[in-house]
């Protein structure tokens, strides 16, 4: 066989492979503003709508004014909505698939409130990274700053916050929060949290 023949051969193949890829590998935009539903923070954007990179519309939400004694909206849906003392930052927890550093399309609804509570804080904050007990500490040492600077990069990058409001810091396998002895507990070991600098 030469090689035109293999190169057609080749190509024929994966003309077939493309052809026979599973619609859940597509991408889905229900509101139709050209981001994916998986990474769209804003879902329901009505059509026409500007929108930044994570689905919510470029128009600057107004931070609500917060009076002593008066009554939070923390059941809000939208998060741009919701009071900022309705925000636990403490809470927000990014998770990572193993021996990965990339943030997954799935925890972009972690960094939209993360972006939410930015927004109506003028705060800084120090980005720990972690990662479960499987590999040698120096690899989980890297891996855990990784994350914490993947996490800074997507702050930065795709919301435009100063990249001076962030301190990255890596933990490695120092500080598990579950049991790294079932998949379960390294997989919430495998992660990146944020807390307020004073």
């Amino acid at each position: 066989m030469n090689n035109s023949q293999s190169s057609w051969i080749k190509l024929s193949l994966l003309i077939l492979c493309l052809s026979l890829t599973s619609p859940v590998f597509a991408w889905t935009d229900s509101d139709r503003d050209g981001v994916p539903d998986i990474k769209d923070a804003c879902p329901n954007t009505p059509l026409n709508t500007a929108v930044m990179a994570n689905g919510c519309p470029e128009a600057p939400v107004e931070a609500a004014k917060i009076t002593t004694g008066a009554s939070l909206d923390c059941g809000s849906t939208n998060l741009n909505q919701a009071s900022a003392d309705c925000y636990d930052i403490s809470s927000a927890v990014v998770y990572f698939d193993f021996a990965i550093a990339e943030v997954n399309f799935a925890q972009w609804k972690t960094l939209a409130f993360v972006k939410a509570f930015l927004e109506q804080n003028d705060v800084a904050l120090t980005l720990i990274g972690h990662t479960d007990v499987v590999g040698t500490p120096e690899f989980n040492y890297q891996l855990s700053l990784k994350r914490a600077q993947n996490v800074k990069r997507i702050l930065v990058e795709d919301y435009g916050f100063n990249p001076n409001r962030f301190t990255v810091v890596g933990k490695g396998i120092s500080e598990p929060v579950a049991d790294n002895r079932s998949s379960e507990g390294r997989s919430l070991n495998r992660r990146v949290q944020f807390i307020v600098n004073n």
